[in-house]
């Protein structure tokens, strides 16, 4: 008798602390949280010298605000790569604003591309903007 109670105390406790302690939630994994990246410019049409005013956002599923370094390059369609730079977007729901001013006639094209750190839980994304043309007369 003595036996069957102290085994079923033991087992009611065993029992119980499972009951009570949560479970551990695991972190994501690296790379498992979805992203989306735009990029606008404002003025699609300008002469040589003007300042374009391109605005870019990245953005994750739900409440998350991604962070990581995010590298540009501005190409022009005939000659290939102008400029290659990069900034630091990690602002809660902010768009990055960057002016670029292109000298030289033709189409250009800036394409964003993010670089979240190996650990992060972000998977990163590209965005480029629509052609710009540069002519002397529009």
């Amino acid at each position: 008798m003595k036996k069957t109670a102290i085994a079923a105390a033991t087992t009611f406790a065993a029992l119980s602390t499972m009951l009570i302690a949560p479970a551990a939630q695991a972190d994501p994994y690296p790379r498992s949280v979805d992203t989306a990246c735009v990029a606008v410019a404002d003025d699609r049409k300008v002469g040589p010298g003007d300042r374009v005013k391109v605005k870019f956002k990245w953005t994750a599923d739900g409440n998350i605000t991604p962070k990581g370094r995010v590298d540009y390059t501005v190409i022009r369609k005939r000659t290939g790569v102008i400029e290659k730079g990069s900034f630091w977007s990690g602002a809660a729901n902010r768009t990055q604003t960057r002016i670029f001013s292109f000298k030289r006639t033709g189409n250009y094209y800036i394409e964003f591309q993010t670089k979240a750190k190996a650990t992060s839980i972000f998977r990163n994304c590209e965005a480029m903007t629509e052609k710009i043309k540069v002519r002397k007369r529009f």
